[in-house]
C-alpha cells in the first residue's frame, strides 16, 4: 500500500532502530528546512539516548509510559515515539496524508494520495476518525495550512468543522492549554497568520480556542470603519505584518485583541446616529489578559500585549517635543505601538491616510534615541537639592529623564539648572497662598 514518492537523502543523523517520519520529510519535499524531527523507533528511549550522544542537548521524557521522548539540541527538536506494528500501520494512524511519510535507505514513502497532496499543496486527513485520536489535530491542521501555504479542500473543511462541533459538545476532550498555546503561537508568528485565523473562524475552531473573539464576527462598526469588526481585526493584523514583518508575538496578539472589547461597549449614540464603543480599549485589554493567561502565554508577553491594546487609541500629539514626551512615557511599547496604530488606520476607510504621517513623525521624532538614564545620579541629585534618600529623589530623577527625552536638557550643567527650577517650582506649588483680610 505504501507508495514511493521520492529518492533523496535525509540530512540528519538517524539512530539505529529509528525511522524518520512525518513533518520533517514533508518540509524537505516542499523545499523547507525542518527543525522539528520525528522518529518512530522500536526502542524510543534507546534511540533518543543515541541521538543525544550525537547532538548533545537535553533529553525530556514527555510520556515515558507511552514511550514518548524529546531531545532539544540547539535549534533542533527531535521527538521519538514507539513504532507500533508495521511502518504502514504507523502511517495509517497519522493525521494528514502530507505527514504520513517515512524514510528508508534514501527513499521517501507515503500513503496513496500523499504525493498528489504534496504536489497540489493540499491538506487531507488520512482518515477523519484520526482527528479524534488527538483533539489538537484539527487546530494543527489550520496551523499547517497557514504556515505552509496549504489549501483545505471542502471535505477537509467539513471534517474540521465536525471535529470543532465535537469539541464544543465534549469540552473534556479539549487538549491541554499549553499545547493549544504552542499551536496558536506558531500560527500567529507565520506570515499567513490572518489567513490562518480566517480558517479558524470558518471551521468553527475560533469558538473553541478563542471564544471571546467570535463576538466580533458580523459586528457592524460604522463611522470610519467599512468592515465588520472581525474582518477589520484580520485586516489590522495583515497590515501590521506588512508594515513590520518581524513583529513579535505580543504585537500580533495585540492586533488580534485590539477591538475585543467592542461587543461589550457598543452603545447607540443618537447625536451622531451610529454606534460608539467608548472604553473598548480598556475592556479589550482586560479580556486579552484573562484569555492569554488562561492559555498559559508567558506573563511578559501577556502584559505587553494587554498594554498595547489599552494604549492603541491614544492619539500622538503634534510637535517634536510633545511627541518625544508621548513616546517616552510609552517607551516599553516601542516600536510596536506606532506600528499597531498605523495598521489600525490602514484597516479603516477615511483615516488610512493618517498612517503614513504617524509613522513618519514617529521615526523623525526618535532619530535621536530616547535616553536610558538621567544625566545625574541619585547621589548628585541629593547633594544638589539637599535631599535625603526617599521618594522625592526618584521623582526628581523621573522629571529629569523626561526633560532629557523631550530635548530640553542635553548636558549635566543644563540638568542641574533644570532640577533647581524644578525644586523651586515644586516648592512654590506646595506653599499656601497668604490670607487676605476680608
Amino acid at each position: 500500500m505504501l507508495r514511493l514518492i521520492a529518492h533523496r537523502d535525509f540530512p540528519f543523523y538517524t539512530p539505529k532502530g529509528a525511522i524518520p517520519v512525518g513533518g520533517a520529510l514533508r518540509d524537505l519535499l516542499l523545499g523547507e528546512r525542518p527543525l522539528d524531527l520525528d522518529f518512530a523507533a522500536w526502542d524510543p528511549e534507546k534511540a533518543a539516548e543515541e541521538a543525544k550522544g550525537r547532538y548533545g542537548g537535553t533529553l525530556f521524557p514527555l510520556d515515558p509510559e507511552r514511550g514518548h521522548y524529546r531531545l532539544v539540541a540547539g535549534a533542533l527538536t527531535l521527538d521519538f515515539t514507539p513504532l507500533e506494528g508495521s511502518p504502514e500501520e504507523d502511517l495509517l494512524r497519522r493525521d494528514y496524508r502530507v505527514n504520513a511519510l517515512l524514510w528508508l535507505k534514501g527513499r521517501v514513502f507515503g500513503l496513496p494520495g500523499a504525493e498528489e497532496d504534496l504536489n497540489r499543496r493540499l491538506l487531507v486527513p488520512v482518515q477523519e476518525e484520526n482527528l479524534y485520536a488527538d483533539p489538537l489535530r484539527s487546530l494543527r491542521g489550520v496551523r499547517l495550512a497557514a504556515t505552509l501555504g496549504l489549501g483545505l479542500p471542502p471535505e477537509t473543511r467539513r471534517a474540521l468543522a465536525r471535529h470543532a462541533r465535537f469539541l464544543q459538545e465534549n469540552p473534556s476532550a479539549l487538549p491541554a492549554r499549553e499545547r493549544v498555546r504552542e499551536e496558536l503561537a506558531k500560527l500567529l508568528l507565520c506570515k499567513r497568520a490572518p489567513f490562518g485565523l480566517h480558517l479558524l473562524e470558518r471551521t468553527g475552531l475560533l469558538g473553541i480556542y478563542l471564544p471571546e473573539l467570535t463576538h466580533l464576527v458580523g459586528l457592524h462598526q460604522g463611522g470610519v470603519h467599512h468592515l465588520p469588526a472581525w474582518e477589520h481585526t484580520l485586516s489590522v493584523l495583515f497590515h501590521l505584518l506588512w508594515l513590520w514583518p518581524e513583529a513579535p508575538l505580543e504585537a500580533r496578539l495585540a492586533a488580534l485583541y485590539h477591538d475585543a472589547g467592542k461587543p461589550l461597549t457598543r452603545r447607540y449614540d443618537p447625536e451622531v446616529g451610529r454606534y460608539r464603543f467608548f472604553g473598548h480599549a480598556e475592556v479589550g485589554a482586560e479580556m486579552a489578559k484573562a484569555a492569554l493567561f488562561w492559555l498559559r502565554f508567558p506573563k511578559e508577553v501577556v502584559e505587553k500585549a494587554a498594554h498595547l491594546v489599552r494604549r492603541h487609541m491614544d492619539r500622538p500629539p503634534e510637535g517634536t517635543k510633545a511627541l518625544r514626551r508621548f513616546y517616552f512615557k510609552r517607551r516599553d511599547l516601542l516600536p510596536a505601538l506606532p506600528y499597531l496604530m498605523a495598521a489600525d488606520r490602514l484597516a479603516a476607510k477615511g483615516v488610512e491616510a493618517e498612517a503614513w504621517p504617524l509613522l513618519e513623525a514617529y521615526r523623525e521624532a526618535l532619530k535621536t534615541p530616547l535616553p536610558q538614564e538621567p544625566l545625574l545620579s541619585g547621589e548628585e541629585v541629593m547633594a544638589l537639592l539637599g535631599l535625603r534618600p526617599g521618594p522625592l529623589v526618584g521623582e526628581a530623577l523621573r522629571a529629569l529623564l523626561e526633560a532629557q527625552a523631550e530635548g530640553s536638557v542635553a548636558s549635566q550643567e543644563e540638568a542641574r539648572r533644570f532640577l533647581l527650577y524644578w525644586r523651586d517650582g515644586r516648592t512654590a506649588q506646595a506653599t499656601p497662598a497668604p490670607d487676605h483680610p476680608g
